[in-house]
């Protein structure tokens, strides 16, 4: 197998579940607030109105399902449990980034470049780090193209949301 197909191969299977699941939440309209409208000590929401129960749980299932859908396609049944614990750690990773953004004064649904592309990619990282999953570690060269690639993938999907009316905000 050459490189680039090598690549192709592990971000898949290391990146699709947790992509998929931060993308899933916009699929529904969510209104029971994850941080239950509860204010943090500054006064600012913890993470605000579009953080939702209905969007985490849904996130959860679509990369659930996604890595389920991996491990039986390339024969890996680790990936199933691999992939559930980087889905919740791209979930977390996501809402870490509202908290900032709270912090911050950036209002729900404003845009936060860069922040808003990765932060959870690398709460996902962080994740295999601390599993230490050797295939996904191996390749720090890897995990730096990876960054750059959701970065774009994130900006670019974005925009098609905006145009397909999905998100108000185009960024």
């Amino acid at each position: 197998m050459d490189q680039l197909t090598y690549f192709i191969v592990w971000f898949i299977k290391y990146f699709l579940p947790p992509m998929i699941a931060n993308a899933s939440p916009l699929l529904v309209k969510g209104s029971s607030m994850i941080d239950f409208g509860r204010k943090f000590v500054d006064g600012k929401p913890l993470f605000g109105r579009n953080k939702t129960w209905e969007g985490f749980l849904i996130g959860v299932y679509m990369g659930f399902s996604t890595a389920l859908a991996l491990s039986i396609v390339v024969d890996e049944p680790s990936l199933l449990f691999i992939g559930l614990g980087a889905v919740f750690s791209a979930l977390i990773g996501d809402l870490f980034g509202s908290f900032i953004k709270r912090r911050l004064d950036i209002k729900s649904g404003d845009p936060f470049p860069v922040l808003d592309q990765l932060d959870f990619i690398f709460f996902t990282i962080i994740f295999y780090a601390l599993l230490d999953v050797k295939e996904f570690l191996l390749h720090p060269d890897y995990i730096f193209y990876a960054c750059i690639l959701v970065l774009t993938l994130h900006i670019v999907t974005n925009n098609i949301a905006y145009y397909l009316g999905v998100k108000d905000k185009r960024w």
